[in-house]
């Protein structure tokens, strides 16, 4: 390769990873905001009044309900104008409503101004990781989804970090000028974190991007071939999207059920403060994290096979194994045995779940990817809805201590088998899939 050229491709990959961090920056924002909704909760209960209920709805309605309501449509847009500049859109309109959130004193308007958060977050995920082909050629792809997706979940117990730091500051902050000094210590967190919106939506919006893979989303990048629509593409490939986001919701169930319950149920079983299960659990959460998001390259770095089919296969090796600790969960006779179990079920989780947004890349033609993935927003939120009403409901059908243990382990591990069953059966329709993609991949402009 000439000097010039390979000067201009190293030019290019550092842009790259400046629009991975940028993306990761942005998404630490996002949680930071989502996470201050449920540390101000108490405050709101203080202040205004609000009854639990309330909270609920501001925290579950208006956030889960309305972000998968409006994941697709986002994505939608995002596909025919353009995924920085929906992006973009989405960082002002949660930081307005944010803002707009701080000045509320009704229940109606925070959970208008929580639906505006919602609106503008919606296509964060389903937009960010169709933008990563668009920064990376495919060699490096997968390394940046595995950063992209490590980051977030290590991002998300950081914004809660963030986000209790700042309202103990507030709190105790004695140097405030006079007129902030009567304000309420959650208002001004809304505030505060509101105030970086501006930063953020410009370098999202003058973030560069290549065209590894059609371009930035825009309605030209698709080649003539193969179906230019979600409904006749989803018709003719029900399969692999049967069998690749079955498999994401079963798992997601299984996950949410011990993730929501663990808080509720170990106390219970083993008679220990409920208040140091929060610490048991975030350390089991984040060893099961950073093991997950190490075990997926390297499972694919062993492997060294077909380089489109790996991610499925492996990811399948992975899920295959998490119904083995689930099952042990009702012998177990303390808590450590217990956080031990979600370690090494949540790594094996979080490790196949790595792999998915690389397939979802994959399957999916340029000009379809912010909607094929907006569907795994979409299909979080549906098992983060089944999943607490099934276990309460059986739990309540059992009696004694240990009755939630036993309730977790009904849900979790038949949703485990569903989902090892349906990757199993994942790669014959997914190669199809690539197959009949592939034509239109190949004229997309280079």
């Amino acid at each position: 390769m000439p000097r010039a050229a390979q000067g201009e491709a190293r030019g290019a990959t550092k842009w790259a990873w400046y629009g991975l961090a940028v993306l990761l920056m942005t998404t630490l924002f996002a949680f930071v905001v989502r996470q201050m909704l449920s540390l101000v909760a108490p405050s709101l209960q203080t202040s205004l009044g609000f009854t639990d209920l309330q909270l609920g709805m501001l925290q579950g309605l208006g956030m889960a309900v309305f972000a998968s309501v409006a994941s697709y449509p986002m994505g939608w847009l995002a596909d025919r104008f353009g995924r920085r500049l929906l992006l973009a859109l989405g960082v002002a309109c949660w930081s307005l409503a944010t803002a707009l959130f701080a000045f509320q004193d009704s229940f109606g308007g925070l959970f208008a101004a929580t639906i505006g958060i919602a609106i503008g977050e919606a296509g964060l995920a389903p937009i960010v990781f169709a933008l990563i082909p668009d920064l990376f050629p495919e060699r490096q792809r997968n390394t940046a989804n595995f950063i992209f997706y490590g980051g977030s979940l290590l991002g998300a117990g950081l914004g809660m970090a963030l986000g209790g730091a700042m309202l103990q500051w507030l709190a105790g902050a004695h140097m405030l000028p006079g007129w902030l000094a009567d304000i309420d210590s959650w208002r001004l967190a809304m505030m505060l974190i509101a105030l970086p919106g501006p930063i953020f939506f410009l370098l999202v919006l003058t973030m560069p991007l290549g065209h590894h893979s059609g371009g930035a989303g825009s309605p030209t990048a698709a080649g003539e071939t193969g179906p230019r629509d979600f409904i006749p593409y989803a018709t003719v490939h029900w399969r692999t999207l049967a069998c690749i986001f079955g498999s994401i919701f079963a798992m997601a169930v299984a996950m949410t059920s011990g993730l929501m319950w663990f808080p509720l149920a170990l106390p219970r079983a083993f008679g220990i403060d409920p208040a140091t299960v929060g610490v048991g659990l975030g350390t089991a959460i984040t060893i099961a994290t950073l093991a997950g998001v190490l075990l997926a390259p390297l499972a694919l770095r062993l492997r060294r096979g077909d380089a489109d089919l790996d991610p499925v296969k492996v990811a399948a090796i992975f899920v295959a194994l998490t119904p083995l600790p689930a099952a042990l969960l009702p012998f177990t006779t303390s808590a450590f045995q217990a956080y031990a179990i979600a370690a090494v079920q949540g790594a094996l989780g979080i490790a196949a779940s790595s792999l998915m947004p690389g397939v979802l890349q994959n399957l999916a033609p340029p000009h379809l990817r912010s909607r094929v993935l907006a569907l795994l927003g979409i299909v979080n939120a549906l098992a983060l809805a089944v999943s607490p009403l099934a276990i309460g409901w059986i739990s309540g059908l059992i009696a004694g201590s240990r009755g939630m243990l036993y309730a977790i382990t009904i849900v979790s591990l038949p949703a485990l088998i569903a989902s090892a069953v349906l990757i199993t059966f994942a790669p014959g329709p997914y190669a199809s899939t690539l197959r009949a993609i592939r034509p239109a991949l190949s004229k997309d402009p280079a």
